[in-house]
């Protein structure tokens, strides 16, 4: 069953500038949407169509699908979607919002906070300063980051030589992230320690 959009309102403030271009809102549409590459279904806030007949569907996390991302896609509608899961910001807003009554059944709801996830690239990589020489190897390194043996490798020309750990993913011993500041800033406390930035300047 359809569920009735918001307006697609593009900004607040005044415009005085610049020729607007001419779109028809869609004022109702099926309750998700995703395109290919999308790891969870969203709900659906507003939409639009353009002359030439291409849908724009803004979703209520902030991102969007289109008729024309011609790498994702067609947007996918449904209204039911079965165990799939479904993006947890969107469903909260729509729902806070009173865009339809709440449901019996709650969908499978899943939200990934960034900063708990691990980086796909360890920190301790490249000229960063989070490693130390094995003795009695070649061109062999220990991430203090996360404590694996990885190569070293030079980089950089013959006027910005560096020296440092090849890029690598994160190993299991990898540092508990800062609270603040997930893994974004580490830096080389005493000894072999590797702490965040903001402990280094306490």
């Amino acid at each position: 069953m359809p569920v009735a959009l918001l307006p697609p309102i593009t900004s607040s403030g005044l415009q005085r500038w610049g020729t607007p271009q001419k779109r028809t809102p869609i004022t109702e549409a099926e309750r998700y949407a995703r395109c290919r590459g999308m790891s969870r279904w969203h709900r659906i806030r507003s939409g639009y169509q353009r002359e030439d007949g291409s849908r724009t569907f803004n979703l209520w996390c902030g991102t969007f699908v289109s008729d024309g991302n011609v790498k994702a896609g067609p947007p996918l509608l449904a209204d039911e979607i079965g165990t799939d899961d479904v993006c947890a910001v969107c469903v909260g807003k729509a729902l806070g919002a009173g865009q339809d009554e709440i449901p019996a059944g709650m969908p499978k709801l899943r939200f990934d906070p960034r900063w708990l996830s691990p980086p796909s690239v360890c920190p301790g990589s490249g000229d960063s300063g989070l490693w130390v020489d094995v003795p009695n190897s070649r061109n062999v390194v220990r991430c203090l980051a996360c404590g694996d043996l990885v190569s070293g490798r030079a980089s950089g020309g013959a006027y910005n030589p560096r020296w440092g750990a090849v890029r690598h993913a994160p190993g299991v011993g990898l540092v508990e992230p800062c609270p603040f500041h997930a893994w974004q800033h580490l830096r080389r406390g005493e000894g072999e320690q590797v702490v965040c930035g903001c402990e280094v300047q306490r």
